[in-house]
């Protein structure tokens, strides 16, 4: 199981990164991994990146990188390796290549944890930035989610509303009663059953020994503290509103007056209303009914089975033409169909992604050597090159990789010594990387929606051979 977390960085990225690539913590360097930068020009990376955009120049306050951390629990079996190529996978299911970072894999404390440094803005040298939003953080949490089931480990479950922190996730495995909190809301939700208002509830509560208090929040107004039967005085008390998105005051008054008219709706309920409507479907999956006892007392039990059966079978075939223009006998050829779609984009997908890590990779470098140029150009002429080097180190770094890039790929150089000339020539490799990004972003929806078509093609495919009785192989 892997717990994470987002620091937006504002101020020194160069010291984040230096921190988190610390030698002593990452056995020697060997668990560091650098994208889309190296080493001696991670820092200068950043700031040329960021520096495109036009809002990051006018305020300091912006965020300029994000540290980004994944501890896995000590009950992972992971090998520090391991660890971090759980993590450079996480960081390429969230961002492609789009972003420079730093991973680091630490194993300096009872845990492995990877550290992340994120840079702000995309390497394509355009300004654009990472949008700063609840939905990465969501985002990051699936994917951990996701990467934490493939290599078998245990994953928090994650509930709508306020989630559990690590501490008291580890205390509900570790205890059968559950957490200290989950021992509240479970007497809470013992309560509210049979409350007949909000004040009858804290009574109630009261009774059985939960001590109650009241506070003021800026957020909620006046609130409910509670605390166990059996707590001290040193035991904290807890907000209702901490305790989940349905423990406010407010959703709990709410859950007893819904409760209170569902038990008065069932009670005028008359016959007529509670028996079951036969003309409409009550079901989402087929009934099985090859073993069903035939006796006399469940006919008409088994009637309204086989009713809404061929009633549901007769809507998943009306949808399969009108969706797929097949019937039942054409779901398994349909299915390879798309399949072979999927397996076709996929290939093609690849290469473009393959065009786009060179295109970024090309831009970069051309905007970093237009950059340094002038610093390599002083520095030879320099009488004292020595100091000249200690005072730009960075940015001569950077221009000893890039020309040596720059190099290899033959491209002619002295397009890049001019500003203009040079700024031109990346503009239209820039237009080049947009072009395959969108062409591979509409390959990608294909193949979602094929994935998604061919979801539910199986789903309808196992129903519909519930119904006919059949093995799924004898179509």
């Amino acid at each position: 199981m892997a717990v994470t977390k987002i620091i937006k960085v504002k101020v020194n990225e160069k010291a984040c990164i230096k921190y988190i690539t610390n030698d002593e913590k990452t056995d020697n360097g060997i668990l560091v991994t650098y994208s889309g930068c190296q080493k001696d020009t991670a820092a200068y990376n950043f700031k040329l990146a960021l520096s495109m955009n036009k809002r990051q120049t006018k305020d300091s306050n912006s965020v300029k990188a994000y540290h980004l951390i994944q501890s896995f629990a000590k009950s992972d079996k992971l090998l520090p390796d391991e660890a971090h190529k759980i993590g450079l996978e996480m960081m390429k299911r969230l961002f492609g290549e789009k972003y420079a970072f730093v991973c680091a894999t630490h194993i300096d404390k009872g845990h492995l944890h990877n550290h992340f440094v994120v840079c702000a803005a995309q390497r394509d040298m355009t300004g654009r930035k990472l949008d700063d939003n609840l939905t990465l953080l969501h985002k990051l949490q699936k994917t951990n989610d996701e990467l934490c089931r493939e290599y078998g480990l245990d994953v928090i479950d994650r509930k709508k509303g306020k989630g559990k922190s690590y501490k008291e996730w580890l205390s509900d495995m570790q205890n059968p009663t559950g957490s200290k909190k989950q021992q509240l809301r479970d007497l809470i939700n013992s309560q509210i059953k049979y409350a007949s208002d909000f004040e009858n509830f804290i009574e109630r509560l009261k009774a059985i020994g939960v001590k109650i208090s009241f506070g003021n929040s800026k957020k909620y107004g006046k609130v409910t503290k509670y605390k166990l039967p059996n707590s001290t005085e040193n035991d904290k008390w807890n907000r209702g509103y901490s305790l989940g998105a349905g423990y406010s005051d407010e959703m709990i008054a709410k859950r007893i007056a819904n409760r209170i008219k569902r038990q008065e709706e069932r009670a005028n309920m008359s016959k007529t209303d509670k028996a079951i409507d036969r003309t409409k479907i009550k079901i989402k999956s087929m009934l099985d009914t090859s073993s069903e006892d035939l006796s006399s007392s469940n006919i008409g039990l088994n009637k309204w089975k086989n009713r809404q059966n061929a009633m549901l079978a007769e809507q998943i075939k009306s949808e399969l033409r009108e969706k797929y223009h097949i019937d039942y006998t054409n779901i398994k050829s349909k299915i390879k169909e798309l399949s072979a779609d999927n397996n076709n984009n996929l290939a093609i997908v690849a290469k473009y992604q393959k065009s786009m890590e060179q295109l970024r990779t090309l831009i970069e470098n051309c905007r970093i050597y237009s950059d340094t140029f002038q610093f390599n150009k002083r520095y030879l002429k320099s009488s004292n090159q020595e100091r000249y080097y200690q005072e730009h180190e960075q940015e001569l770094n950077a221009f000893a990789l890039a020309e040596d890039f720059i190099s290899r790929t033959k491209i002619n150089k002295n397009i890049l010594h001019d500003k203009e000339k040079a700024a031109e020539y990346i503009s239209i490799l820039q237009q080049r990387l947009e072009s395959t990004e969108e062409t591979a972003n509409i390959l990608m929806e294909q193949i979602s929606e094929n994935k998604k078509a061919i979801a539910e093609l199986k789903k309808y495919q196992k129903e519909l051979d519930v119904y006919h009785h059949r093995n799924n192989n004898e179509i």
